[in-house]
This record gives structure tokens, sequence and C-alpha cells, in this order.
């Protein structure tokens, strides 16, 4: 009996390229060819969809206004600071739901996807539909030059791109937030995408207008400031960290790797519990259809894959930490046993030689 290669049902397909057949990609072998049957019926079924793909959105909510509250009744910074960290990672856990909103990988139903994706995003000041426009570019276009959050592309002076990931782990995300908001018109594709994209910023500044003036004139901008604006800053801090960990010091090959074209930090639960496992960002670009509560499962199946073409997959953020301060951005890292390993400069042959130029 002849065997049918498994594929995935278009209702469950993101809007993002999904690899799970067998077509062949240019000028190099595939390493979807490295997945048996019995992993493709897998992957199938990882991308179903489940209650808590989207119930702990509530939880998140909750997680944030309790310990909001904590901060505006209890004076004592021994207490808020912890309550604002925390917090702070909430808010960024917020931030990944509007990113699956933005991927509609939340109820796989269009209009639902984008509400709830605006109200995940709304805490953050950060506009589902903008970011949707340059992350679908992202997702078609990853690791190249047409790639809009490609650091070395948009930045071709060496010196320049080291000045800014540098000042990118304290204020990277704020920029970044503004970028996107501002080209999302431009970058959307579609009339109903690009009136998005200008009224979805504009509900943010009317909402965010409302609210600090009614804290103004009714005076509860203490309860502002202890139970969201302290905790912003430290949501900043981790978005920087993680987007710079995913994306920087990889491979620029022609044609992209996929499997080196990202990375994928194991790390402990609190980590995977407020990242939604967006610390298994690999897995995610790979398979951007599967929800983010199953990201867990495909780095599992995946394992052998990954050590047979040895994959962008660190052992956690403080190894990668250390690389970044200690090898910065202009130069790459290859992986063995999640064990990262310098490039020699212009490595590779086809990687841009101006990814591979030292510090």
């Amino acid at each position: 009996m002849a065997h049918t290669t498994a594929q995935l049902p278009p209702k469950i397909v993101s809007d993002a390229f999904d690899p799970v057949d067998d077509s062949p990609p240019p000028k190099k072998p595939s390493w979807r060819k490295s997945l048996t049957p019995e992993m493709r019926e897998q992957l199938l079924q990882l991308h179903k969809l489940s209650a808590w793909t989207w119930a702990k959105i509530p939880l998140f909510f909750a997680i944030w206004i309790g310990l909001g509250a904590v901060c505006v009744y209890v004076d004592s910074l021994l207490v808020r600071i912890p309550c604002w960290m925390v917090m702070g990672f909430t808010l960024h856990g917020l931030g990944v739901f509007m990113h699956e909103g933005a991927h509609g990988a939340l109820f796989r139903k269009g209009a639902v996807d984008r509400v709830v994706g605006f109200l995940c995003g709304l805490p953050v000041f950060f506009p589902c539909a903008s970011y949707r426009a340059t992350h679908l570019l992202h997702h078609q276009h990853e690791n190249t030059k047409q790639d809009p959050d490609n650091l070395e592309a948009n930045f071709p002076n060496k010196y320049l791109r080291w000045l800014l990931y540098y000042s990118w782990f304290i204020g990277g995300m704020p920029v970044y937030i503004l970028l996107v908001t501002f080209t999302g018109p431009v970058r959307a594709k579609g009339i109903k995408e690009k009136l998005l994209c200008i009224i979805e910023p504009l509900a943010i500044a009317g909402i965010a207008y409302f609210v600090f003036t009614m804290a103004s004139r009714h005076n509860f901008w203490p309860v502002l400031l202890n139970g969201w604006i302290f905790a912003l800053p430290f949501a900043v801090i981790v978005a920087n960290f993680r987007g710079l960990a995913e994306h920087t010091q990889l491979w620029h090959s022609t044609p992209p790797d996929p499997l080196h074209s990202t990375r994928s930090l194991r790390s402990n639960k609190f980590i995977a519990f407020f990242f939604n496992n967006q610390n298994h960002h690999l897995e995610h670009h790979l398979f951007p259809g599967v929800p983010w509560n199953n990201l867990d499962k495909v780095h599992t199946l995946m394992g052998d894959v990954y050590s047979e073409h040895e994959a962008s997959v660190t052992r956690g953020y403080v190894q990668w930490f250390a690389d970044a301060l200690r090898y910065g951005p202009n130069r790459t890292l290859s992986y063995k046993k999640t064990d990262s390993l310098l490039d020699p400069p212009k490595a590779g042959g086809e990687r841009d030689q101006v990814a591979n130029n030292p510090t």
C-alpha cells in the first residue's frame, strides 16, 4: 500500500507558511525529508487547539490585577518591586498573546482573534493590526534582506549595528512599537488591513488619553502607577532580551536555512509559562500554525532532526546572553548539542559577509 504524505487541512494553517509538506526548497536538500510519517501525523495533531490555548488569557489578566492590587495597598518597595517584576513578565505574556491573535492562532476565527489580540496588546500599547502587518512579512521573508526584523539587512554598517544592538537591551521595544505602528498602513495588504492599522493605534491612543485624564480628574494616579505603569519597564526589558535572543547572531545564507534562521532556547518552567512557550521560537517559525501550548511538544518531537542538522538550539538565556555580550551582533554562532560554537569570519560560503565581520 502506497504511503500518502500527511497534509494539513487548510483551516488549521496560519497566514504564514507552514512547511509540513514535501515540496522541495530551491538549491538545497530539505530538512523536511527527515520527518517520518509518524512525526508528520503527530505534527498534524499538535496543530489542534484546546481550551487552554485561550483560557490562559484571563488567568494572565487575573495575575496582573491581583499583583497590582497588592502594589496599590502595600506601601513597601520590598513587596512592590518583586510584584512589578512578575507583572512585567505577565504584561509581556499578554503581548505574546497579541502575537498569537495576529497569527489567528487563538480561536482560528478571524474577527475573534483580532479583537482578543487587540485587547491583549492594549496594556502594552501595541496595536495587533500594525504588528500583524510587519510580523507576517517577517515570517514570509525570514532572515532575508526583505525581512523587516532583520538587524543585519536594516543596518549594514557594522558599527551602527553594534551600537543599536546593545542599546536595544534597554530601550528597544518602545522604538519597535512606534516603528511598527507608523509603518503598519504601508506594510499591510488590502484596504481593510490598512484601515485597521490606522484605527487600532487611534483607539489605543484614545483609551490611554481617557484613562490618564480620568486619573488626573479623580486622583487615582497612584493606582495606575503602582498597579500598571511601574511594571511596564520590566515588561520592556523582558521583551528586549527575548527578541534579540530569537533573531541575532544567526546564519544568513541564500536561500535561508530554516533550522538556523531563528533560535530556540531551552529554559525553566517559569520562563516557559510567562513566555507562552515562545522560548521555543524555532518551532514557531517552522510550524506557525501550531498553537503556543504545543510548541514544547514540537520541540521534543523534533529533537533528532535538530541533532542531525545541528539546529540553532541553545541551553537557555544565560548562555545566549553570555554569547551576546562576548561576541556582539557581527558574528554568527553554530550549535552542537545545544553548545554554542563561534563561527569563523566569512564562514559558510553562502552566508552573507556582513553577518560575519568581527566586532
